[in-house]
């Protein structure tokens, strides 16, 4: 994706040319913009509360993806490293859609598999 800002408000970075990872985040001011709808739902709304809908999704929707992506998440940052960018730029669209779709994200929160995302 040639335009960071289609991916806002998450940041998709490679991490240097001599090492092919590239680096998926979302920031903890970012996070409260929509922490409301995970709260609504008795989840987590920090980086551990997104990579558990992440985890998720990528179980749900992109099972093929799953070993390539690589979850490292504080609390105050979602973050996902991988090699594949591909696999990487999907799941940042998939979370960038629920972000600015309360219903999708309450939905995905809601439909999440308990061992990722615990309610």
């Amino acid at each position: 994706m040639s335009d960071p800002s289609a991916l806002a408000p998450f940041h998709l970075d490679a991490t240097g040319e001599s090492d092919p990872s590239h680096c998926l985040y979302l920031f903890a001011g970012d996070m409260e913009q929509v922490a409301d709808v995970f709260e609504e739902h008795n989840a987590e709304s920090h980086g551990h509360g997104w990579e558990g809908l992440a985890g998720s999704l990528v179980n749900s929707r992109m099972p093929d993806s799953a070993d390539q992506l690589h979850f490292g998440s504080e609390a105050d940052t979602f973050v996902v490293l991988s090699s594949d960018l591909k696999a990487l730029t999907e799941l940042a669209v998939l979370l960038r859609s629920a972000f600015h779709n309360r219903e999708l994200l309450s939905q995905y929160i809601l439909t999440a598999e308990p061992r990722f995302l615990e309610r």
